[in-house]
C-alpha cells in the first residue's frame, strides 16, 4: 500500500508532525527480513516489535483516548508496561513485514482522521490527574515516535541497510 501523503496539505502543525512519521514508514519496505526480526540491541525490541508497538498505541488513542477527550474529560491511560507486553506478543503474528506496514499505516491514518475531527486549541481535560489539551497530548506521540524511529535509524545505519 503506496500512499502520496504530500498531496495534501493540512492546516495543523501539530497532526502534521504526527503525519510525518508516514512517510518514513514507507522507506522501511523491503528491508531484508533478518534485520525486521533482529534485536536493535541486547534486551531490546526488533524493528517488528517497535513498529506493533507504536501501532498498538495509536489504535488505543483512537478506540479509546480521543473518542472520550472532551472539556472537562477524567481519562487514565492503560497498564503501560502490559500495554507494550501485549504489543511485543502481537508482533509475532506478523508473518511479513509489509503486512505490519500496511496495518500501522492504516491505524495511523485512521488515527489522523479523527483528530482532525476533534482536535482544537481549548479543549482541556485530565490524564492520569494530568491537565492535557490536544497538542499536549499529540505532541507526546510525536516525540514517542522520535524515539523509536532514531533506534531504528542506528540500528539499519549500523547494519548499512537503509
Amino acid at each position: 500500500m503506496t500512499i502520496n501523503y504530500n498531496e495534501t496539505l493540512y492546516q495543523n502543525n501539530t497532526l502534521n508532525q504526527l503525519r510525518d512519521f508516514l512517510p518514513w514508514v514507507e522507506e522501511l519496505r523491503g528491508i531484508d527480513k533478518e534485520l525486521w526480526l533482529k534485536p536493535i540491541a541486547t534486551g531490546k525490541w526488533a524493528i517488528r516489535e517497535i513498529l506493533t508497538h507504536i501501532m498498538s498505541w495509536d489504535k488505543n488513542s483512537l478506540e479509546v483516548m480521543v473518542p472520550n477527550m472532551v472539556e472537562g474529560a477524567s481519562l487514565f491511560f492503560v497498564d503501560i508496561q502490559k500495554h507494550n507486553e501485549d504489543a511485543a506478543i502481537f508482533a509475532q503474528s506478523y508473518a511479513t513485514f509489509n503486512s505490519l506496514l500496511d496495518d500501522l499505516v492504516k491505524a495511523r491514518l485512521q488515527l489522523l482522521e479523527l483528530l482532525e475531527e476533534k482536535y482544537n486549541d481549548i479543549t482541556k481535560f485530565n490524564i492520569d490527574n494530568d491537565d492535557f489539551t490536544f497538542h499536549k497530548f499529540v505532541h507526546i506521540f510525536i516525540h514517542h515516535d522520535e524515539h523509536h524511529k532514531a533506534q531504528i535509524v542506528a540500528f539499519l545505519d549500523a547494519h548499512n541497510k537503509k
